[in-house]
Formats: structure tokens, sequence, C-alpha cells
């Protein structure tokens, strides 16, 4: 597959992307979602997007890195697990015109899938038995700190390891011991026989979904068992379909050090788990090193091109790159950009003043664009000719001034 000049199509806004310089082969494929998967999940989203814009172009290779990235992101037992990344590729899959008729309807019923219970919204109820109480029980009946769902099928030898495992967590059992987390053990299926010669630890609540609402309604997406669902206090997700334990104990060891030294808005995106989507709120912060002079060509280049942006007239856009550029980018992928990021991030308000940072080596004309809910960074980087070889909108962080 041919290289890449400088950029490939973007993430949330279709903007050519200078750090995925060239794609990778598709024996290489497996190695590049481990990289993507280590980012900020915003860059990493942002990437993801680009990649299956920029492999749009070859249908073979789309289909390699769809099948491959659903395996890997959406797999809980899978290290490179991400709900996030998951959804971006099935949402690209389910809007493009790559895959056949019978193909995106796979995606598309995929994607529904995952978009229950997401991160940062309220967990669907369901209802519950207990053994030898006929009382119907509900999980909105449940008040603690936080509550783990451990979705789990008594016949599953990998459910009865990390039962044991739940039961020997010094971590998990002191919070249960502090009436600070119940666990909530969750039979989905048919079996009542199985389920109730089934022994579960004191430590956790051994209920069985006996509606078989779970099942049936397909309440929650559950590709594998055993996982874990783990909620807050008001039943906001903050771990969604999660096969790693060590993921949530990590989790709850972040909410309870946050509990004891203050809250710490980033505990969820440190592990790649973004809460219901927010938007960027980054501090406030001067662009970085060197004012642009008002004279200087490539200040009115980036100001012109800024009002072609927000006019979205992408063709002119288009007309002012750089030749190596445009063969990699036709002007239809320019097209309702900024309407696609304010849906995001509310409408545009407005820019700061133009500088200079070098970004990969190069001179790159950036500002930081204001929103309604939240701060962009913005750059464009031009050739010896004035022609446009990227552009780029980014967080605010990478536009700040470097220490």
């Amino acid at each position: 597959m041919k290289k890449l000049i400088l950029a490939s199509v973007v993430a949330i806004a279709g903007w050519l992307n200078l750090q995925a310089q060239s794609m990778p082969a598709p024996e290489r494929y497996n190695e590049y979602l481990e990289q993507v998967a280590k980012m900020e999940p915003r860059k990493a989203e942002f990437l993801m997007t680009a990649t299956m814009e920029t492999l749009a172009k070859d249908p073979k290779g789309y289909r390699q890195m769809m099948e491959l990235a659903e395996k890997r992101f959406s797999d809980p037992a899978d290290p490179l697990h991400n709900e996030l990344l998951y959804m971006t590729v099935l949402k690209h899959t389910t809007e493009k015109f790559v895959l056949s008729g019978a193909e995106k309807e796979k995606q598309r019923l995929l994607l529904e899938g995952a978009k229950k219970n997401m991160i940062g919204t309220v967990a669907t109820d369901f209802d519950y038995v207990m053994p030898k109480d006929k009382t119907v029980h509900h999980l909105k009946d449940l008040k603690a700190d936080n509550i783990l769902i451990y979705f789990n099928n008594p016949d599953c030898e990998s459910c009865e390891k990390v039962k044991e495992r739940l039961a020997g967590s010094e971590l998990i059992n002191q919070l249960v011991n502090d009436k600070k987390l119940i666990v909530l053990a969750i039979y989905p299926y048919d079996d009542k026989s199985l389920w109730s010669k089934t022994k579960y630890p004191k430590m956790m609540i051994n209920g069985w979904n006996q509606s078989r609402q779970i099942e049936y309604n397909e309440l929650y997406d559950l590709p594998t068992l055993p996982c874990f669902y783990l909620l807050d206090k008001d039943y906001k997700v903050l771990i969604k379909n999660e096969g790693s334990l060590n993921k949530v104990e990590a989790m709850l060891k972040d909410l309870t050090l946050a509990k004891e030294t203050g809250p710490v808005a980033a505990t969820t995106a440190k592990h790649g788990l973004e809460p219901s989507r927010p938007a960027i709120q980054p501090e406030k912060a001067k662009p970085a090193s060197i004012p642009a002079p008002a004279d200087d060509p490539n200040t009115a280049r980036s100001e012109l091109l800024l009002g072609k942006l927000l006019e979205n007239k992408a063709q002119e856009l288009y007309d002012n790159m750089s030749d190596q550029v445009k063969g990699q980018v036709q002007p239809s992928m320019l097209e309702g950009i900024i309407t696609k990021l304010e849906s995001q991030v509310g409408k545009y308000q407005g820019h700061e003043a133009w500088e200079i940072q070098q970004i990969q080596g190069m001179k790159a004309y950036t500002t930081l664009a204001n929103f309604e809910k939240s701060q962009l960074g913005f750059f464009i980087i031009y050739d010896e000719n004035g022609k446009m070889l990227g552009m780029n909108f980014v967080p605010a962080e990478a536009i700040k001034k470097k220490q």
C-alpha cells in the first residue's frame, strides 16, 4: 500500500493528521493497533478514524483492519479491549460506503449492542432473585459508593477462576467490609438448577435474572463471560464489559484514592475509559512560543484558510494544498468539518492570535480556537511555496508553550 506523504485523513473533522506519516502494511496492523491503544483516548480515536478513512480506498485492507480491530478492541479478555476504539471502528464501517449491504447490517447490529450501557450513562435496571429467597430484587435497590456487577456462568471454568480471585482480593474485600462496594454476581441464563447448586463467596450477592430480561431483551452487551460492569453511587457506568479483574481493581484503587485526597477528574481517562464523552476542558493556555508577524504571508494564508473552513468551502481548501497532499485527499473529505466538530464541542466563537511553533521539525502556524464548551488547538503547516502540507484540530495541550 502506498505511503502517505505527511498526512492521512483525520478523525472527528476529517482533517489531515501529521502524526500518521505512513500507513502500516497489513502484516503490521496488529502492532499498529497496540501502539494506538497506548495513546491518550482522544488522540487514539482521532488516529483510528483517520486510519479507517485512509484504508477506505483499499477495501481489502479496510476489511483486514476492521476485523482485527473488532477482535482486539471488543473482546473483554484481550489486553487491548477498548470500548471507545471499538465503537470508533463500528461507526466508520456503518457510515462509509465500503462494505456490502449485509456486512454493514452486521456492523450496525454490533454498534447497537456496543451503545448499550455506555460509559457515563446510567446502567439499565434489572431484576434478580437470590437462593432461598422468593423476593424479587432490583439493581437500583442497591446503595453503595460503587457497585460491581459480575456477569458469570457457573458452568464456565474462567468464571470459577475469576470468582476465586474476587474472593481473595484484599482491596475488594476491604471495600465490601467498609460498605463502600457491593459485588453483585449475576447469572443471566436459564439453568436454574445449575445456578442453585453453585456456591458463591459470602462477600458477594448471588443473583439470578429469573425473568431472563437481560438475555431476551439484550439489556447488556455480553459477548463473553465472565465480564464486569462497575457503577458509581448514581448507577453511572464507569467500566463496561471488562474481562480483566486487574483493571477493575486499578479503577477501584484510583476511586478510593480520589475520595481520600479529593476529586480526580481524570481517573477514568487514565484507564482509557471516557465517561459519557465529556467536552474537552483544558486549562487556559497560551499558544506556543513565537507570535506570528502580522505581515507574514503565511499568517494571512492561515486566516484565509480558517475562513474557508468556517464557510465550508471544501474545494477552495483543497486548492490550497500542496500537490503531494492532494494525491491522498479528495475535496469531499473536507466537507462539513466544522459542523461535525461543533456537534461535540459547541459553536465556534473565534480564535486567538496566530503563533509559530515547531511541530515535527516543521514550522506550524497555530492558534487556540474557542468553542462554547472548550478550546481546541488548530495548526497549519506550509511548504516553501506557501501550499498547505497539513491542517488539524488537536487538544489544546498540543499547542501549549513547551516548558
